[in-house]
């Protein structure tokens, strides 16, 4: 074997990370931050990924397969920048009566939460609220906000994140 040659072979790796972070979508932007590290040739993300469920519940186009990225050529397209428009079926799905009984929860509890909202044109709101009401006939999501002392009404489809304080 000659000294000046190396040979390098690929191992493959199969492994769980948790990472600690305020939302799935920060904890993920930090696993990407890893993985593409130059020794990482390829990768592929099988589960864990929670971007975009409000925008999956609420459009007609029903996946039989959760989303997954693979490579680091595919992670490089940013996600849309605004939600899909809701469908006019007033019957939400399984997950979408997860994210409902949540809100009524924190409503009944009086929770303080933040709540991360995409209005159109992009535009993020960030606010710590408590939850008022939840119209599920329009699907509309009343909250106080405690810093400005106001009322919101927003979409559910527009509600990007919340956290329990």
């Amino acid at each position: 074997m000659s000294q000046g040659k190396q040979n390098h072979t690929g191992h493959l790796f199969t492994v769980e990370i948790l990472i600690e972070e305020a939302t799935n979508g920060l904890a993920m932007e930090k696993l990407l931050h890893l993985l593409n590290a130059e020794t990482v040739k390829d990768y592929q993300i099988l589960k864990g990924i929670e971007l975009g469920k409000l925008i999956e519940l609420n459009t007609t186009k029903k996946e039989s397969t959760p989303p997954s990225y693979t490579g680091k050529k595919a992670v490089t397209s940013p996600p849309p920048a605004t939600p899909a428009p809701t469908t006019t079926s007033t019957a939400p799905s399984g997950a979408a009566d997860h994210i409902i009984s949540q809100l009524e929860g924190y409503k009944a509890n009086n929770t303080l939460i933040r709540l991360t909202v995409i209005k159109g044109q992009g535009i993020k709101l960030n606010l710590p609220c408590r939850i008022l009401n939840y119209d599920s006939s329009n699907q509309n999501v009343a909250v106080y906000h405690v810093d400005e002392k106001k009322v919101y009404s927003f979409k559910l489809n527009e509600i990007d994140d919340y956290v329990a304080f």
